[in-house]
């Protein structure tokens, strides 16, 4: 047998080989593709009920200690330390970070509701100081989070400015003005909010699941089964893959009422498309 006869042989062993290794391992020896990780879907105004984690819900709304350690398997908080015009890193808020840190039930906390910034000039400062804080104290684990609900205040909010991990977008498409509900907010402050400097990968779709039906002051309706759908459609086209989503809300409240406990409907509406991933 020449070399070069030698040769081929051994090439053509080889690829046998690699084929007999394909075959009985089902891998071809490339790197797998890696795992994404599942959104995280948090609900608000929970008042201790411990429904929603049967409809997928993982992220759960506390301001307790007490109430970590209570939570079952897979579900963790995004814990409150909210304030409508955030103030800068002090000693009381260092502690309760410090305290916190290294707890594997927070997953982030939720630093203040709708600030504005010409109510607040200082907020974006001071929201810089906190989500910097934590980013240091945990290492990155645990997230920093608002809720922004003025494109005004996107720009002046965005993470260049203040450092914080999760921006939630909470366009209400359905009231009293638009009965059919208007999904055009939605893509109206997504766009906004990425021509305002952040980026999708930041972005929480906030879902509605309230009315103002049951209230003093009635401008927004529960969506219907169908509505919802067609909300949690859009989001997930917009943003499909958000690292967390926040549906508001559970319980009822002087301004929410009816909210996703009062229905069936809609909790079934939210279970089917955190189960089929939208």
């Amino acid at each position: 047998m020449t070399r070069k006869t030698k040769l081929a042989f051994g090439a053509v062993l080889l690829s046998l080989l690699t084929s007999l290794v394909v075959v009985l391992t089902g891998s071809s020896g490339a790197a797998p593709a890696e795992a994404q990780t599942p959104t995280r879907h948090f609900l608000s105004n929970l008042k201790g009920s411990t429904a929603p984690f049967a409809l997928g819900y993982t992220l759960a709304d506390t301001g307790s200690t007490s109430v970590l350690s209570t939570l079952p398997t897979g579900v963790q908080a995004v814990f409150w330390l909210g304030q409508k015009c955030p103030a800068p890193v002090d000693a009381t808020f260092k502690a309760k970070i410090d305290a916190l840190a290294t707890n594997p039930k927070v997953f982030a906390y939720y630093l203040s509701d709708e600030p504005h910034i010409s109510d607040c000039p200082g907020g974006p400062a001071a929201l810089r100081s906190r989500a910097d804080y934590i980013r240091a104290a945990t290492g990155g684990r645990q997230k920093s989070f608002v809720v922004l609900s003025k494109v005004a205040d996107y720009k002046a909010f965005a993470p260049a400015a203040t450092h914080v991990d999760l921006i939630g977008l909470d366009p209400y498409p359905c009231s009293i003005a638009h009965p059919q509900c208007d999904l055009s907010k939605i893509g109206e402050k997504v766009s906004a909010a990425q021509a305002a400097g952040i980026p999708p990968a930041t972005i929480v779709p906030v879902y509605q699941a309230f009315g103002q039906e049951r209230t003093t002051s009635h401008y927004y309706n529960l969506p219907t089964a169908t509505q919802e759908h067609a909300i949690l459609t859009e989001w997930h086209r917009l943003v499909p893959s958000p690292v967390m989503d926040y549906t508001y809300g559970w319980s009822n409240q002087s301004s929410a009422n009816p909210t996703l406990i009062d229905s069936s409907a809609l909790q079934q509406v939210f279970a089917t498309f955190f189960a089929t991933g939208g």
